[in-house]
């Protein structure tokens, strides 16, 4: 009984690690593309978003501290490592899980399982390619501003690593928020899931449709 009883427990931390891991992670995303999107009003406004977050008006040449970012980056990766870890027990990592699965959407067709589905296809995704993108811009934090970051997305063809990443952390965000409502009772009834379904829909959308706008905003400074 004490043995079922500490598997409880555990399986509820982990529950509560996820979720919590979970939407922080979700917040800083929608943090981090609202203020890459400064692009879209100009190159100095994202210039002073850059240079704020590296702390220059802490600074008597207004220089600030590029490590910040770095700092920031090492944070982030520590708590996806955190959501990643707690998130696998729940996973079908073996094949008669997977064909359980299978066979539970042949048979029912249960919207809030298949967006499960989505969910954990796009976190193997991002668990691929988020590494990536953080290691360009912990290692090199210096060259965030217009004409670095222009540089990078399409003179060195970053792009093909952003824009398939945006799709997938959009939707799994979007989708993970959704989830935690629902599972830890802010939702309680059909009318009002399917409210929030459509909530987490637009939000999606508009998020990618930024994120895109974002990414050819940085073209006219991709030449420097």
């Amino acid at each position: 009984m004490r043995i079922i009883n500490n598997r409880g427990k555990l399986s509820g931390w982990l529950d509560i690690s996820q979720s919590a891991s979970g939407v922080v992670l979700a917040v800083f995303l929608w943090t981090h593309l609202l203020l890459v999107s400064s692009i879209l009003l100009g190159k100095d406004a994202m210039t002073w978003v850059a240079k704020t977050m590296e702390l220059s008006f802490l600074t008597a040449d207004g220089h600030g501290y590029p490590w910040v970012v770095t700092v920031i980056a090492v944070v982030i990766a520590a708590i996806v490592l955190v959501h990643v870890l707690v998130a696998a027990h729940k996973m079908p990592l073996n094949l008669r899980q997977q064909k359980a699965l299978k066979q539970q959407l042949s048979m029912v067709n249960h919207g809030d399982t298949r967006l499960w589905v989505w969910q954990a296809v796009t976190g193997v995704v991002i668990f691929l390619l988020l590494p990536v993108h953080l290691w360009l811009i912990g290692a090199a934090p210096e060259t965030i501003g217009p004409y670095g970051s222009a540089d990078r997305i399409w003179q060195q063809g970053v792009w093909l690593l952003y824009l398939p990443l945006l799709f997938c952390v959009e939707l799994h965000a979007a989708i993970g928020v959704y989830r935690v409502a629902v599972k830890w009772g802010a939702v309680r009834d059909l009318n009002s899931r399917s409210r929030l379904k459509k909530i987490k829909s637009i939000i999606s959308a508009i998020f990618i449709v930024v994120g895109i706008a974002s990414l050819l905003a940085f073209l006219p400074y991709a030449n420097g």
